[in-house]
């Protein structure tokens, strides 16, 4: 059903309406969460291993998917694969409306003149490319012998028919095909946060702002050094175990700042005992909730004495265990705390919280990747 209440507007290589190149997933699932009406959304990944292919958003009612580079969960395509249902204008001009609409003369025209286009054989379709943009012509099967070796498409087809697009592109670079990784819009967005556990201490660095928190901090040390958070939560369950916490821990409270990718936990006395990085990971109940944190961990190897030797260990959201226990030797098996994290209530199953060293739990999905890393003070 065609929505006429919408006509977005088109800038090569940059954005379709409201949603821009170099966006994260965060927000664009927040503006599509936001529409009124909604619109059901499908989302594809790889669910053995999430940052492999990419990650796709599908709004099938619609006609349009969008897609991320699966690391850094940055917009780097919009695919608009069925015209019409959105209206589609570049500078003054709708040019993607009502079927039939869009000729090649009328795009040719408008876009203005490119390098030869290339017919794609998979998809039976002649494509048409500008410097962050793609618009596809199919070509009937009657004809596709005759231009199948061809770079120009002709303005008409021999039974007198007029070439139609039925499917548009942005992307960031020149090649939609490899679109490259563009910079996110928040400049502060994807930061890497270094990590650095010691045996009787752990700092956070935050490199962009030059910030950093420590363990042990009050809550004003903290919000001076990384701004307010954006809720505050009273703890009376624990995130990690999914237990209930005991009497002591009743006034514990956590500071959230899901923009950054991390909670701060404060006890009773108003210092710092915890802080929580989140990967963002598809397949975890928490996905859409938090930025991604690039974290990178940095773990001081100790030997059997128990005193550092020297060398130390790193650790991004794309370690999976089995790397974690490479690295730091660990040959004997763990037995995790089992993490529900809603008794049932979501299809991905438990996860795993593992402690193979002081100061340091981390949370493990099903498929051995990362879901959150916990800093705690021991």
């Amino acid at each position: 059903m065609t929505n006429k209440l919408y006509v977005w507007k088109i800038e090569l290589g940059k954005r379709i309406g409201p949603f821009w190149i170099g966006s994260s997933i965060i927000e664009a699932l927040h503006i599509l969460e936001n529409r009124v009406p909604t619109h059901p959304l499908e989302i594809t990944y790889d669910g053995t291993n999430p940052y492999t292919n990419e990650t796709v958003i599908d709004s099938p009612e619609e006609g349009f998917r969008l897609v991320f580079d699966s690391r850094t969960q940055i917009l780097i395509k919009i695919d608009f694969y069925r015209l019409g249902e959105i209206y589609l204008r570049y500078g003054h001009v709708t040019i993607f409306r009502e079927s039939g609409s869009a000729t090649f003369m009328a795009v040719y025209n408008l876009f203005g003149p490119t390098f030869p286009g290339q017919y794609d054989p998979s998809t039976s379709c002649y494509h048409l490319s500008y410097e962050g943009g793609c618009v596809r012509f199919p070509i009937p099967i009657e004809h596709q012998d005759l231009y199948k070796d061809q770079t120009d498409l002709p303005l008409a087809f021999p039974n007198g028919s007029t070439p139609i697009a039925n499917g548009f592109t942005i992307f960031s670079g020149s090649d939609q095909h490899a679109p490259c990784i563009p910079r996110p819009l928040n400049r502060n967005y994807g930061e890497i946060v270094s990590v650095l556990i010691y045996p009787s201490a752990a700092t956070l660095l935050f490199c962009e702002k030059k910030s950093e928190i420590e363990l042990g901090w009050t809550p004003q040390q903290v919000i001076s050094s990384i701004g307010q958070p954006i809720s505050v939560f009273r703890k009376s369950e624990d995130p990690n175990t999914g237990s209930v916490v005991v009497r002591e821990c009743i006034n514990d409270y956590f500071h959230n700042y899901p923009h950054l990718g991390c909670d701060v936990m404060y006890n009773s006395l108003h210092n710092v005992t915890k802080i929580i990085l989140r990967t963002n990971v598809l397949g975890h109940p928490d996905f859409g909730t938090y930025h991604k944190s690039n974290f990178q961990i940095f773990i001081h190897k100790t030997s059997e004495s128990g005193s550092e030797d020297g060398t130390c260990e790193m650790i991004t959201p794309e370690t999976t265990w089995e790397e974690i226990q490479k690295n730091l030797s660990i040959t004997s098996k763990i037995r995790p705390v089992i993490h529900d994290s809603g008794l049932g209530l979501h299809p991905f199953g438990s996860s795993y919280c593992y402690a193979p060293v002081p100061d340091c739990i981390f949370e493990v999905m099903k498929n051995g990747f990362l879901a959150s890393v916990t800093i705690v003070q021991t």
